[in-house]
């Protein structure tokens, strides 16, 4: 996959997030609209009351790791396939699914190899990623779209991984916002990307760092400032711990402040940890551009100097023309 793809992947990648954290917090909903589709779908609220640990557990595991978010997505397609032709997904959805799944494969096995590279790894996290995007929201809203029409069961929705609007897997009441502080690496990939790690800081637990989310925890935010820890350049929530990161067109050979957050509710207002600096390398090219523009600007600082001996060689002249 080119550079292109990687950057249409990253950028859609925004947008799956934002819609996912929206699905995934529907509570006693009574109906979701497909954006721009013109389905309006109905459901009655706590369409189930106790919801099967086996379900809850395919369901977190959009979340998980690698291992368990790639098994979802070939649950996914595998299921559909087998329920041809009556389950139908739009357009090209499913073969973009399989494509994508086939790859990913590729790429887990490469990047458990000695022949994975630090490349290899970020397209399969961003792949992975911008998958896992297309189930939670397209797939998702065609699986309610296929319920309210009674073409799927609500096991048929569990079965490819989904909950019902108004469905949950425990207490739903609104508590407190976290106290945990999170502490936040960051390692350059290249000049284009950046990979995250969020992590709870070590301050809050008594010198001994608990890896993996706070208790009650699903939501972070990543901020990232130039130099002057003001001007902002990247804001982004995210349900992931390590992410990958295209820093802005203009960043090569700058510093950044890179913060970041947890957030028990997506409204939460953030308790920043540790603010490390890193800076974004020159690619040959930039050097090439910076080294043709000095070139250009010496040469043009030359035109000067000659221009201004030039006319002053002629006003000696007309000064000598004037005494004769």
């Amino acid at each position: 996959m080119n550079n292109l793809s990687e950057i249409l992947i990253l950028s859609v990648n925004t947008i799956f997030d934002q819609v996912n954290m929206f699905l995934s917090s529907l509570s006693d909903v009574a109906a979701v609209s497909a954006a721009g589709s013109g389905v309006t779908i109905a459901f009655a609220v706590g369409a189930l009351a106790v919801i099967p640990e086996g379900v809850l557990a395919a369901v977190r595991r959009w979340h998980g790791s690698i291992d368990d978010q790639f098994a979802n997505i070939d649950n996914v397609v595998t299921l559909i396939e087998e329920h041809q032709p009556a389950w139908v997904l739009p357009g090209t959805l499913l073969a973009d699914l399989t494509a994508n799944r086939d790859e990913l494969q590729t790429l887990i096995n490469k990047c458990r190899s000695t022949a994975g590279s630090a490349a290899d790894r970020t397209l399969r996290n961003s792949l992975l990623k911008s998958t896992v995007g297309l189930c939670l929201l397209q797939v998702r809203v065609w699986a309610y779209s296929e319920f309210t029409a009674g073409v799927m069961t609500a096991d048929d929705v569990h079965l490819l991984g989904f909950l019902l609007p108004g469905e949950s897997g425990g207490h739903r009441d609104r508590t407190e916002a976290t106290d945990i502080t999170a502490e936040v690496k960051v390692t350059v990939v290249n000049e284009d990307f950046i990979r995250v790690v969020i992590d709870q800081s070590a301050g809050e637990n008594a010198g001994q760092v608990t890896h993996g989310w706070p208790t009650g925890v699903r939501n972070a935010v990543i901020v990232i400032t130039a130099a002057d820890g003001t001007t902002e350049v990247y804001r982004q929530m995210t349900t992931r711990l390590h992410n990958d990161i295209q820093m802005p067109a203009g960043s090569h050979g700058k510093q950044f402040i890179i913060k970041a957050s947890f957030l028990k509710h997506i409204n939460d207002e953030p308790r920043f940890g540790n603010e490390p600096t890193f800076s974004m390398p020159l690619t040959t090219e930039d050097l090439a551009a910076t080294l043709d523009r000095q070139h250009h600007e010496e040469f043009e600082a030359q035109i000067r100097e000659t221009e201004r001996l030039r006319q002053e060689a002629d006003r000696l002249h007309a000064e000598m023309e004037a005494k004769k």
